[in-house]
């Protein structure tokens, strides 16, 4: 019998340098929109699962949103994680949170802090993404030895 996980968060973008405030937050959305629109590989992560607001919607930092609902994610939870640092690598960002609310096994909340080699890497005149973070859960990366 299947069961139905909800995973949903925010990315949490900073501002740029005064002459070119919007520069991490275009090259934010140049990276969700070169997502697959539907991919087949379990689990997928795709771009219609986020959303980013436009200049109306951002003061200062950018928020992206994103969430989703799955079939038994807890099977492939570790997996799922792995993914989304993936994309993670490749965003510029300062925090990350993800609230996860497994049917059978409780809701979970996983945060993401970049550190401060990170926070050098954000400000270089050609930015690199953030890959430097800290990890922290009220829940495990896998689910195997509960099920």
């Amino acid at each position: 019998m299947a069961h139905n996980t909800l995973v949903y968060g925010r990315i949490n973008s900073p501002a740029w340098k005064t002459k070119d405030f919007y520069k991490l937050h275009l090259l934010n959305e140049r990276i969700i929109s070169e997502l697959p629109e539907f991919s087949e590989n379990i689990p997928s992560i795709n771009k219609t699962m986020f959303s980013t607001a436009n200049e109306q919607g951002t003061f200062r930092q950018q928020v992206i949103t994103f969430g989703a609902s799955y079939k038994s994610l807890e099977y492939e939870w570790e997996l799922w994680l792995e993914k989304f640092e993936s994309i993670l690598s490749k965003l510029y960002w300062l925090d990350v949170k993800i609230y996860v609310d497994f049917e059978l096994l409780g809701d979970y909340k996983y945060e993401w802090n970049i550190n401060n080699k990170g926070l050098i890497n954000l400000r270089l005149e050609e930015p690199k993404p953030t890959t430097n973070w800290t990890f922290k859960s009220d829940g495990p990366r896998t689910f195997v030895t509960v099920l």
